[in-house]
């Protein structure tokens, strides 16, 4: 009988430059070869295919020391001009735009949130023990469900293509996806970019209803409705990672 391989991801670091480089490895039994690629969550990552030992994981990392470099200190540079967590200011993006954040104890039941054009405001119970970030996030996300309904219905008159339902998750590498029964789903953190950018991702699933591929036609139709869709994706190849790190 052979033996399993593990796919448990081990944490390591590598010092490139006098820089000190945290990285995660994992082992891949289909990998052919050993990549590098960088995530959002997880930052940089090692995949290992079953010969590869970890313990080279550091010699497999300086091979390709300025591509790492580069990629690290790109994404220290994004993070670093991160708004700061939902709770932990003053000032919360919606739309791709900042507004202020209100927060209010009062002798309510439970927490609620209210939208106002220039700022959002909370009122927490007192004593209530609930992280402010939660209490966003469930706003925020039922916030999301309203406006993918409405924005979809808008953009499937012009594409003549109406999916049989919608939902919103929370997918950890996707931004939005389509089923081939007509569902479309979308992640919530698209609220917080600007409107252009969620329409694009709203328009590209819609079009995955006639087109399953990414082929030509694919692009025409989403061009026919969102001609700039390149600098969209160019967007959230940017700050797809800053979108990520809110709670």
């Amino acid at each position: 009988m052979s033996k399993a391989i593990s796919t448990e991801p081990i944490s390591f670091h590598v010092v490139m430059s006098g820089t000190r480089v945290p990285f995660t490895v994992r082992k891949n039994a289909r990998a052919r070869r050993v990549w590098i690629k960088m995530e959002d969550h997880s930052g940089l990552v090692l995949v290992l295919p079953r010969w590869a030992s970890p313990s080279r994981a550091a010699e497999f990392m300086k091979l390709h020391q300025d591509w790492v470099l580069k990629r690290w200190n790109e994404r220290e540079e994004r993070l670093a001009k991160a708004a700061p967590p939902m709770g932990s200011g003053r000032t919360i993006v919606y739309r791709g735009r900042p507004i202020s954040l209100r927060v209010r104890n009062c002798a309510c039941a439970a927490p609620s949130v209210e939208w106002h054009r220039d700022h959002l405001l909370v009122q927490v119970p007192n004593h209530d023990e609930s992280p402010l970030s939660e209490i966003l996030e469930t706003s925020f996300r039922e916030k999301a469900k309203e406006i993918f309904m409405r924005r979809a219905e808008s953009l499937s008159g012009l594409l003549s293509l109406y999916p049989k339902a919608i939902q919103v998750r929370d997918q950890k590498t996707r931004w939005g996806a389509c089923t081939g029964r007509g569902t479309l789903t979308f992640n919530w953190r698209l609220i917080l970019a600007p409107p252009a950018v969620l329409d694009y991702v709203v328009v590209h699933e819609l079009c995955h209803l006639r087109h399953a591929n990414h082929g030509r036609r694919f692009w025409e139709l989403v061009g026919s409705v969102c001609p700039s869709f390149a600098a969209q994706r160019s967007w959230l190849r940017e700050n797809g990672a800053l979108l990520r790190t809110a709670p």
